[in-house]
Order: C-alpha cells, then sequence, then structure tokens
C-alpha cells in the first residue's frame, strides 16, 4: 500500500520530470562522486546482475551500463514521468531493463540477488530507511557491494529558517526528517561487515528568492505541509528575511555518500 505521503512524492517527481535533468545540478555532481565507489578494472568481474533503486530518467543508469555492459541492469522507479524519460533515454541499451516500481515494496518482494545495488539521492524519501538498508543487504550477492547517496536533514536549513520566521511556527521541510550521517552509520554497521559515510556539504547561492523556489519546483525536491498559504505578502516577507539574516538566498545541501560489503 502506497501512503499518501509517498502519493505526494510520487506526484512531484512525476511533474518534474521534464524539467528534473535541467535543474538537477547537485544530484548530478553527487552522482559523480558515486561513481567513484564502483568497482572497475579487475574488482568489476563478477558483476552480473546490478540494481538500481531511484533511476530517475536514468542519468546514472546510463553510466553503469557503459561501465558495466556485461552485467543485467534492472533500474526502477515509482514516478512514471521519470520512468518513461529513462526508457527513452536507455531504449538502445539491451543489458537494461525499467520497472516503475516503488522502491521499498520491491526490495520487500524480490527474490533474487544482486552483486550491486546503487541508490542516488533516493532513501531520504523511504518511508523506513533502515528498513530498507537491512533488504539491501539481504539482497547482495556474497561478495556484493551497496552504493549510494543520502540526502541529509541540514538541506535548505535556510529556507526552513525563513519559513518558520514568517509563519511565526516551526515549519518543517522534508529534510527535516532525512538520516543524518550518525544515523546511518548505526544503521550500516548493523548490517556490513565494512561501511562507509562520507559527508558532502555544499551552499548553492540563488540569484534570487523565486529562483531558489523554482528550483525545488523543477526538480521535485519541495513538499512539506506548510502551517498557511504562501502568500505574496509572506513571499516579500521571506525574500526580507533571506537579505537580512543571508545577506542573499542560499541554500544548503548535505548528503552522504554510503558504501557498504558485505
Amino acid at each position: 500500500m502506497v501512503t499518501s505521503r509517498k502519493q505526494r512524492i510520487r506526484q512531484r517527481f512525476s511533474r518534474a520530470a521534464g524539467t528534473y535533468d535541467a535543474h538537477a545540478e547537485m544530484q548530478q555532481d553527487l552522482a559523480a562522486c558515486l561513481l567513484k565507489e564502483l568497482p572497475e578494472g579487475p574488482g568489476a568481474q563478477g558483476i552480473e546482475r546490478i540494481l538500481e533503486i531511484g533511476c530517475g530518467t536514468g542519468h546514472f543508469t546510463s553510466f553503469l551500463a557503459g561501465r558495466y555492459p556485461e552485467a543485467r541492469i534492472s533500474a526502477l522507479d515509482f514516478a512514471e514521468g521519470m520512468v518513461q524519460l529513462a526508457r527513452k533515454r536507455l531504449e538502445d541499451k539491451g543489458n537494461v531493463s525499467v520497472l516503475c516500481e516503488d522502491g521499498e515494496r520491491f526490495l520487500v518482494a524480490c527474490p533474487g540477488t544482486f552483486d550491486l545495488i546503487c541508490a542516488n539521492s533516493t532513501l531520504q524519501w523511504f518511508d523506513d530507511v533502515g528498513a530498507a538498508l537491512g533488504q539491501i543487504g539481504q539482497l547482495l550477492s556474497d561478495h556484493g557491494r551497496f552504493v549510494g547517496v543520502v540526502f541529509g536533514p541540514r538541506t535548505f536549513s535556510e529556507l526552513g529558517q525563513g519559513l518558520s520566521q514568517v509563519f511565526g511556527q516551526e515549519v518543517r521541510l522534508p529534510p527535516y526528517g532525512f538520516p543524518s550521517g550518525e544515523k546511518l552509520e548505526a544503521m550500516l554497521g548493523e548490517i556490513f561487515s565494512y561501511f562507509s559515510v562520507q559527508e558532502v556539504l555544499k551552499l548553492k547561492e540563488y540569484p534570487s528568492l523565486l529562483d531558489l523556489l523554482d528550483h525545488i519546483r523543477k526538480t521535485g525536491t519541495g513538499g512539506g505541509q506548510l502551517p498557511g498559504t504562501l502568500t505574496r505578502g509572506r513571499l516579500q516577507q521571506l525574500e526580507s528575511w533571506f537579505q537580512a539574516t543571508q545577506g542573499g538566498y542560499p541554500a544548503t545541501y548535505q548528503a552522504f555518500v554510503v558504501r557498504g560489503e558485505k
């Protein structure tokens, strides 16, 4: 059963599919970090089955297909708009199957094993990250590896502070519930004999408040329950808060590059 929260996330990402690649610079930068964690050369021998959770438009999947042309790759995403674009991008890749599936449900129901499981900027949206990581550990082959990028709770912290000021009460944007580095270490330590968690912290300046909000909308990474409507007057208050306290329109992005081996 898909929760109402999950359904809202699915709808946002599906609507953002057509604009995602042009605005998801941070996710693409993090994909480059993830590539460094992937086995290559002699270390890639024996990688025959790959699972990618949350393939989006297939940007990272195309790298996987290029590095492991002999492997069978199952790439899944639960946003139909993303899946349509991924299938189009990867239509010439005979070793890739793109599935429209909810990642958490797939992990529970999947009967097979994989030599490599990847998840770029995906797991933080799951209802139970710890349970999903446990399932990933069970689905890995004896010498399998998991690599992923998970966004952390400091992401969009400036915007959350500003909205809290404007509404006069705490506003919790979605990253508020994302796992911290310490929590990820504790989760991974219970599952893998070897694991690592590397923090990536970046600050991006936007030309205006509308540019910041537009970026969030066009990547599908927004949401959260605001205590009221973001009217024109409140937008003006929010803009004034950014100028007075931040001297501009910054957004913090906190992410963790994680790796686990059995």
